[in-house]
This record gives structure tokens, C-alpha cells and sequence, in this order.
């Protein structure tokens, strides 16, 4: 096990045992006795600036309507976990957060959440959350949080480099391979590329789309680890083929969550599986990358088509002293009309919880189209087939996907042997939530 493992692992085992002391110290509903709330806010920073910003200012507009302040903090997403598990440890949690909807689970074991039923019905009495979201708020009989964003990505190819060897965006993985395969012979860029390590979500996204493709996963229907099995064996191949092959680069082990970004958009990679942050880019900052672009589905496997919708929630913390505040807040930036608002300028990076939102117009837009498809029609979770839960949510913040393929990319290990390796910390994180 990993130094870092070790750590997260100790780490975990620590909080665990201060659950209850947490919740012991924790007064949900209480208020402070005079004047307004000062409500500490933690939320993911998107790579749409204007996304953060209009955010920003609707906590602005809060503030006046209401005389409470709001300190809003914006967080990378490889940042978000780690700081949120240290938040618990220092009971230091923020009153209003910004959390991946499959880590609820783990902090309303840990007694960190409020459950927040009325506000739920509030917001879904007007306009309906949709049923994945509404499901994957609720734990143990409770809503413990409201659906925030959710979403899907999709792959970016450059249709001048395709029209200029006679090929089109690949359809299915087995295309994939040897359309980028044949980009890359040609000598100028790679053919495809995402990252496939620490610090970056994409990897694990990568990973969990090509296995479920296959006709894999990392847990079962029954939420069991399901790691080692013939089809996540083909799904590991395949990608350890593509950086063998020196079809992606061999660097990606090391990139983050932008690096596919910049590749893409420094026109070093000829396709990229990405969120509409590409597009954003393109769309204010490179026109003329953008005509040369085709944005199209994720490709399917011999299981279907899929993509990684890594929803998000928003959770109130049972040591806020503004609860009231607190959910008024959240009602405050859930509102359908300004939500809307928010969900447009961030052009496609992030989706709507609100069914009643996706036949907006900007919805049309044939770039942003494929996203918002995607993740209606092809959207899975961390946990799929199984439930979300605690640990599914674990073995996805810390990266045992990433890690895995690393050991057969960098090390040279066999599929198998890594197989092995992984789905020995998947039960280990397994074992620990029972």
C-alpha cells in the first residue's frame, strides 16, 4: 500500500471513530441567538471562469436580500475530498458544501449532515428533480442533500485531421483504436489522450467508462466489489495498449484534469474525451479550432454506450450554527430561474438536475447537444450497476482506478497481477463501510 493510501486509510479509520463525537458536538436546526449568519461555503471551482463568477455573484445578491454574509471558497475537484476529510477531522466543516453525490453516503455515516427533507420538497414540489438524482441524495430512510449538478461528456475529434487522412469520428472503441492509431503514424500529433493518474478525476472516468463498455465495473449490482473479472481484464488491456502502442503519450500518467485540455486545445492531440470545458474554450477564446472540430458521442463497447455523469450535490453541515440561513441559502441558488442562469454560463460543463431545464433552446446548439444526450441516455455513476454508496464513493476520490492502470503502464505488471492488486484495495475500502 501506498505511503498516501496509508494515510487516507488511517485518515478514514480516525474519522470514523470521531463520528460520533462529531455528531455529539453537532446542534442541527441551532441558531445563533442575535444578528445575521455568516455561513462559511465551499463549492467546486469550474474551469468556466464566468461559471464561478455568476455563482459568486448570486451569493453577492444573498447577502443584500437577505443581510447574512456569505465566504464562498472555490475548490479544484482534485482538492475537494482531501480538504472535506480534513475539515471533519478539525471540525471545521464548512456550513454549506459542495460535495460529489456519491461521497453523502460516507459523510452521513461520519454524522457531518443534516438531513434536509423539507428543503427537498420544497424545491422538488415546483419543478421536479430527476429520479437518478432524487435516488441518490437519500440515505438510510433520509435526505441528506439537494441534486446539484449533474453530467456527461463526450469526445472532441479534429474533423480536418480526419477528413485529411479519410477518416471520421470513431463510432466504437475497437474505431478508436485504430482511427487514433493511424493519426499517429501520420507523425504530426497523437491520435487520443485523457490522463491516467494523480491528481486527475479524468483518468478514473476513463477507466470506469471503457470497463462498464466491456460489460464491466468496479461493484456489482449488489454493490459488491467486482473488480477482477473478464471484462474489466479487456478493459485494462485495451487501454494499456493504447500508451503501449504510443497511441496516447506516454506522459499521461502524470497529467491532471487539464492537461487534456491544454492538449486539445494547443492542438497536440487529435481527440480527447472531455467535459464541455474544451468547448467553452474554443467556443470564447478559438474559433478557428473550433470549425476544425466534431464533438460526438463516447464510443460504444459490447455492452452499449456510456458516460461517467459524476453527479453533484450540496450538503449543510450539523455543526452550522445558521441552518435556517443555511437552507435558505440553498433554496436561494435553486431557484429554477437563477439555477437556469447558472447551468447556461457554464455552457455545457455541468447539466441540470431539473428535467424541466434540458429542452432549453441552449440546449440545441449542436456542440452542446452531445452532452446533455449523453447524459440522459448513456448516464452511470460511481457504484454502477450497484448502488451509490460510501465506498464506491472512496475508491473514486482516490484514484485505485488511476493507480491500477499505472501498475501495468509504468511498472509492468500483467493485467492480472494489477487486477489482483486493485481489487484488493477496493475490498479493503469495501469492507471498511459495513
Amino acid at each position: 500500500m501506498s505511503d498516501r493510501r496509508k494515510l487516507i486509510a488511517a485518515l478514514l479509520v480516525v474519522l470514523l471513530a470521531l463520528a460520533s463525537a462529531f455528531q455529539a458536538m453537532a446542534t442541527p436546526q441551532q441558531e445563533a441567538a442575535e444578528g445575521p449568519a455568516v455561513l462559511e461555503v465551499w463549492k467546486w471551482k469550474s474551469f468556466v471562469q464566468s461559471q464561478n463568477e455568476y455563482l459568486e455573484q448570486q451569493f453577492r445578491n444573498f447577502e443584500v436580500e437577505t443581510g447574512h454574509k456569505v465566504n464562498s471558497t472555490f475548490l479544484p475537484a482534485e482538492e475537494i475530498y482531501r480538504k472535506q476529510l480534513a475539515a471533519v477531522e478539525a471540525r471545521t466543516f464548512p456550513d454549506v458544501c459542495e460535495i460529489w453525490a456519491q461521497n453523502l453516503d460516507q459523510f452521513n455515516r461520519m454524522g457531518v449532515l443534516i438531513e434536509m427533507t423539507d428543503v427537498f420538497n420544497d424545491l422538488n414540489g415546483k419543478s421536479p428533480f430527476s429520479n437518478l438524482m432524487a435516488t441518490m441524495v437519500k440515505y438510510q430512510g433520509k435526505i441528506v442533500g439537494i441534486p446539484l449538478t449533474t453530467g456527461g461528456e463526450a469526445h472532441y475529434w479534429r474533423k480536418d485531421i480526419l477528413g485529411g487522412l479519410g477518416l471520421t469520428a470513431p463510432d466504437s472503441w475497437t474505431e478508436l483504436k485504430d482511427t487514433a492509431k493511424k493519426i499517429t503514424q501520420a507523425g504530426d500529433v497523437y491520435g487520443f489522450a485523457t490522463a491516467l493518474g494523480r491528481p486527475a478525476t479524468d483518468g478514473e472516468k476513463l477507466m470506469e467508462v471503457i470497463m462498464w463498455c466491456n460489460g464491466g465495473s468496479v461493484m456489482d449490482k449488489d454493490g459488491k466489489p467486482a473488480l477482477k473479472s473478464a471484462a474489466n481484464k479487456t478493459a485494462f488491456e485495451y487501454v494499456a495498449s493504447l500508451v503501449k502502442e504510443r497511441i496516447m503519450p506516454e506522459g499521461i500518467t502524470a497529467w491532471d484534469d487539464g492537461a487534456n485540455n491544454r492538449a486539445y486545445q494547443t492542438r497536440s492531440v487529435a481527440g480527447v474525451q472531455n467535459s464541455a470545458s474544451v468547448y467553452n474554450y474554443m467556443n470564447t477564446q478559438d474559433q478557428d479550432l473550433l470549425k476544425d472540430t466534431v464533438i460526438v458521442p463516447i464510443p460504444k463497447g459490447p455492452a452499449g454506450r456510456f458516460t461517467d455523469t459524476v453527479p453533484h450535490a450540496v450538503g449543510i453541515s450539523k455543526s452550522t450554527k445558521y441552518a435556517k440561513a443555511a437552507k435558505d441559502l440553498v433554496r436561494y441558488i435553486m431557484d429554477l430561474d437563477r439555477y437556469n442562469g447558472w447551468i447556461k454560463e457554464a455552457g455545457g460543463q455541468i447539466q441540470p438536475v431539473y428535467p424541466a431545464l434540458v429542452s432549453d433552446p441552449f440546449w440545441s446548439d449542436p456542440y452542446r447537444k452531445p452532452f446533455i444526450e449523453g447524459g440522459a441516455k448513456y448516464g452511470a455513476y460511481q457504484g454502477y450497476p450497484g448502488p451509490g454508496s460510501a465506498a464506491a464513493g472512496e475508491i473514486f476520490a482516490t484514484y485505485v482506478l488511476s493507480d491500477t492502470i499505472q501498475k501495468v503502464i509504468v511498472d509492468g505488471w500483467t493485467v492480472d497481477r494489477a487486477l489482483d492488486w486493485g481489487l484488493e484495495k477496493v475490498t479493503e475500502i469495501y469492507e471498511r463501510w459495513q
